[in-house]
């Protein structure tokens, strides 16, 4: 009785994810494979990364974007030109950690396109 009291206080609460996974983690923590605190940490954390997984969507989704792309999506055989190393690192945003500035110059689409930080050689 007191784990669907608890499942339905998560429900309440919209911890969703939780509510999902909670009867596998009473199992291994039940079964002594991990220690309770470990267990909730483990919990809050697939929580914490539902919570954004649906922010994003959501976002995406009032964005109206007409056509939802990610760079595993991406042709990179389709325009060769594209230096698929460089846009892979710009995706990482390892830039913003660093605080480093990039400069994209030239007209969409084209190949002018150039990617200039003062480290990338």
């Amino acid at each position: 009785m007191k784990f669907k009291n608890v499942v339905d206080n998560l429900n309440i609460l919209k911890l969703d994810k939780i509510a999902d996974c909670l009867s596998e983690y009473v199992d291994k923590v039940n079964s002594e494979k991990i220690p309770f605190l470990d267990a909730l940490y483990e919990l809050t954390k697939l929580e914490i990364a539902n919570k954004a997984e649906r922010s994003s969507q959501f976002n995406i989704r009032i964005a109206h974007f007409p056509y939802y792309r990610t760079f595993e999506d991406f042709d990179f055989s389709f325009q060769p030109s594209i230096n698929q190393e460089q846009v892979l690192e710009l995706a990482s945003l390892r830039f913003i950690e660093e605080k480093k500035n990039i400069l994209l110059i030239g007209s969409p689409g084209t190949r002018e396109n150039t990617y200039s930080n003062s480290n990338w050689h």
